[in-house]
Parts: C-alpha cells; structure tokens; sequence
C-alpha cells in the first residue's frame, strides 16, 4: 500500500472487527475515515490511491466475507470510479460507478437516486466531489449532440432534455444502467483512440482497438433498440430492421452486409438515419466477427467519419423514442 501504512492498516482491520456493518453511516464512517481520498482539482497519484482502496477492500473480504458484504461501500466504489477516471481506464471506472449505484439501491431505499452515484451517472455535478470529470463527459457528449444538430434533418437535440429524459429512463435497472455506461466509455474512447492513431508510426500497425471500439458503438446501438423493442432479444439487429414496429418509427431498406471497412467508409454518402443505420449494422456485423481487416486508419479522418455515423444512429434513436 501507499497511503495506509502498515499500523494504519491494523488500525483499519481492528476497527471493521468491531463495526456493525448492519448500519450504513458506519460503512460511511469507516471508509471516509481509511480511504485515501482524491483531490479535487488536480490528478495526484491516481494509482497509488486506486490501488490501496483495492487492496483495503480484498483485505475486509478476506478478513470476514460476510462483514464486507454487509457494510456499505458506496463510498470506496465512488472513489475507485473517480479514480479510475483519473487514470483513464473508463471501464474500470463505469463499473465501479455501477457498484456505487448499486450499494446506494440496497441500503437507501428509494434515496437512492438522490445520491451522489446515481447523480453521477446523470452528469449532475452540484456539490460532486467528482465534479471536474463529470464536467468532462458532459464536454464531450455536448460536442457530440452540437455535431449531430448540426447534421440532422430533425428536431435538435438538447442535452439537458437528453439527460432528463434518456439517462432517467434507464438508470432504474441495473441492466439498462449498462447502456449508460457503455455509451460514456464509447465517447471517452472515441477522444482515447483518436489521440493513439494521430500519434502512431507512419507504418501503421494495430487497429485491435479501433476494432473492439467500433463493436462497442454498434453493440450499443443493437441493446438500445433491442430494449425500445421488447420481444426482440433474440433477433439480429437484419430482423429487428424489418419487424412493422421499427419500419414504422424509422424506415425500412436497411442494409446490414460489408466485405471491408472500406466499403462502409465509402457508403459515408450523407448523415441521413438510413444511412447511419445501415453503417453501424455493417460495423457492427464486420467488426464482432475479426479482428483483422484493412487499415484505413492513415487518415483518422476516416476513423472519425465511421465513429460519427455510430453516434448518429444512437443520436436518431434516442431522439426518436425518448425525446
């Protein structure tokens, strides 16, 4: 450990001994009093107090698994997530915002959503702790919502109502709390993966991660619909296409084949729903079977365009169903 000391750490061990993890404000107590905490306004060592609230929390499991089930630890979960955001691991950093949200559901009843995961998770960052990387993805998804405005035929899209009415609707269920999450690690990797392939040798080389983001959007999308449509879970997102209640909401000719990423790059022909439909189902069918296709990355204009078309079709369907 980095923070916690050795005789810190037997102090720590000594007081969960003796703790009634059956009250939630003693779980408070505890991790607010041995956690290492974060700093407000600057990255300090991220790794150093990611690690020791790792470690803290491996040593109560083992030390009396039932304890450590019981004593709530929506605090060191807050913390790891703030964390992991600070050391750009936005996976890490969604799960154990998730594991928060989850702690706060099972010890505060219905307060829960006015907590601070679940205010979180909405982008609220009145009185956050975590505020300066709240403000991060709100930068972010705003960028992202004036782009498509700025190339959708429809109704613009505003970020306030946005959240209000998309994030609310599915942060009830730790199940759809996962397409949140999976959304704001897509656009955290979009500005990760850009600033990789714009700093990559002239050569090229790998395109794995390109790859695997890529799949994540077109996943995404195809959980969204498949939760706007109930009854779906079990078609592809070709038969989904043709099911009356999409062809009504959206429109029909939805095209799902491609043989390179090239091809898709070069069916780019406007920003019209069609069209960013058609892109991500091809996206997602050619990157979720391989790894290895042509490297069309020598300009990550062209890796921007296929993200864009991505973000559109999430853009269209949430415009569409939940605004």
């Amino acid at each position: 450990m980095y923070f916690l000391t050795n005789p810190l750490v037997n102090l720590a061990l000594k007081h969960f001994d003796h703790l009634d993890s059956d009250e939630p404000q003693n779980g408070d107590w505890f991790f607010e009093t041995f956690g290492p905490g974060n700093l407000l306004n600057a990255t300090d060592r991220p790794h150093e107090r990611f690690q020791d609230y790792e470690q803290l929390l491996k040593l109560l499991f083992d030390r009396d698994r039932g304890k450590y089930e019981k004593i709530h630890k929506g605090t060191p979960f807050y913390f790891l997530a703030w964390l992991a955001f600070d050391l750009r691991n936005y996976e890490k950093a969604l799960f154990y915002l998730d594991a928060a949200i989850s702690e706060d559901v099972r010890n505060a009843g219905a307060r829960w959503m006015s907590l601070p995961g679940a205010a979180f998770l909405k982008l609220d960052d009145e009185h956050q702790v975590a505020g300066r990387v709240i403000q991060k993805i709100h930068k972010l998804l705003s960028a992202q919502v004036a782009r498509f405005n700025g190339v959708s035929r429809l109704k613009d899209i505003s970020v306030d109502e946005l959240l209000a009415k998309f994030e609310s609707s599915l942060i009830h269920t730790a199940s759809t709390r996962t397409i949140i999450s999976a959304f704001y690690i897509f656009l955290l990797e979009f500005e990760e993966r850009l600033r990789e392939l714009n700093l990559r040798s002239i050569e090229g080389g790998s395109i794995g991660t390109l790859i695997a983001h890529m799949f994540s959007g077109g996943l995404i999308f195809e959980s969204l619909l498949k939760h706007v449509y109930l009854g779906t879970e079990t078609l592809t997102l070709g038969k989904i296409f043709e099911t009356p209640a999409f062809i009504n909401d959206f429109c029909p000719g939805i095209s799902t084949r491609a043989t390179t990423l090239k091809e898709i790059l070069d069916a780019i022909s406007d920003d019209t729903m069609v069209t960013a439909f058609s892109n991500t189902a091809k996206l997602r069918n050619t990157t979720g079977h391989n790894l290895v296709w042509d490297d069309i990355f020598d300009n990550s204009a062209n890796y921007e365009a296929l993200v864009n078309q991505e973000l559109n079709a999430l853009f269209y369907v949430i415009q569409r169903k939940f605004l």
